[in-house]
């Protein structure tokens, strides 16, 4: 049986303190990008699983208004929690090699070494890949790359280009650069809004949008 509070004086350590069940905030977050770890339970309870996030507020209100407007009838009513809605997670089991499904057991493992492994993954795979993004432009030069440990695939495309205008249009970036940089992801921003006739032209819509 998974304990909570198992984890948390670690996280605490990392920074990382708890916003509400299995969600943490880091204290060194900036202004202007905030970090958060997300963990969860399935299978009854038999899987424990993690993810982290990055969030630009204001970026996430775009995309998600973008998402919203241009991404069809099936994204109008999507709700978004401003404490600690983030759309840009990523898997923490992935990156460490964690189990099936990038999972542990929590029945396999004593409360102390779960709580171990995963401040240890946090600390060592997590943080010299992410800490250093606290500004808006050290967030958009990692969401524009499709790299370890932040692949497009797995987060929704449209949403992560989105983002990008928004951020990349407060650096004064143009439209036109702009749409040369998506290029090359324009099959992860149409397969995420399932490929519809309003999915080839939601970035064309959202650079206008932004302008």
């Amino acid at each position: 049986m998974f304990n909570e509070k198992s984890i948390t004086p670690g996280l605490a350590e990392l920074g990382y303190l708890r916003l509400k069940r299995l969600t943490y905030k880091a204290s060194w977050s900036s202004t202007d990008v905030e970090h958060f770890l997300f963990f969860f339970l399935f299978s009854g309870g038999y899987y424990f699983a993690c993810h982290f996030g990055i969030r630009n507020l204001a970026a996430e209100r775009f995309a998600i208004g973008c998402l919203k407007s241009f991404g069809g009838p099936l994204f109008q009513t999507m709700r978004f929690d401003p404490r600690f809605g983030c759309h840009m997670r990523f898997s923490l089991g992935g990156l460490a090699g964690w189990g099936p499904r990038w999972s542990l057991k929590p029945s396999d493992m004593s409360e102390a070494a779960l709580a171990d492994k995963v401040k240890c993954d946090v600390r060592d795979l997590v943080l010299p890949a992410i800490r250093s993004v606290l500004s808006p432009a050290a967030l958009f030069s990692l969401l524009i790359e499709d790299a370890e440990p932040c692949r497009w695939l797995g987060v929704s495309g449209a949403i992560r280009a989105a983002m990008i205008v928004y951020l990349g249009r407060r650096m004064g970036m143009q439209t036109s650069e702009l749409d040369v940089t998506l290029q090359p992801y324009s099959k992860h921003i149409t397969g995420s809004l399932g490929g519809r006739a309003e999915s080839f032209s939601f970035l064309e819509r959202v650079l206008h949008y932004s302008s």
